[in-house]
């Protein structure tokens, strides 16, 4: 297992992307529960949230097309 993230692969507005279309994936997976699928979401949004931190310090600017961010969250 590789724990280091490649800078150039990992991407943190490309992570915060990724991470918002898996919680709205993970809200319509039939294979969990409801609350399950809950957890799971809030976790994946959670982790965009994070990222888009991440992207905010690095000056990169966030994607405002992304469901749920607001166009004033990278500043």
């Amino acid at each position: 297992m590789r724990n280091q993230l490649d800078i150039f692969k990992d991407d943190p507005v490309r992570m915060a992307k990724a991470n918002r279309e898996a919680a709205v994936h993970a809200l319509h997976d039939r294979q969990f529960t409801e609350s399950e699928r809950q957890e799971r979401a809030a976790y994946y949004t959670r982790e965009a949230e994070r990222w888009e931190f991440s992207a905010a310090l690095g000056g990169q600017s966030i994607n405002a097309g992304i469901t749920g961010v607001h166009a004033d969250a990278a500043t």
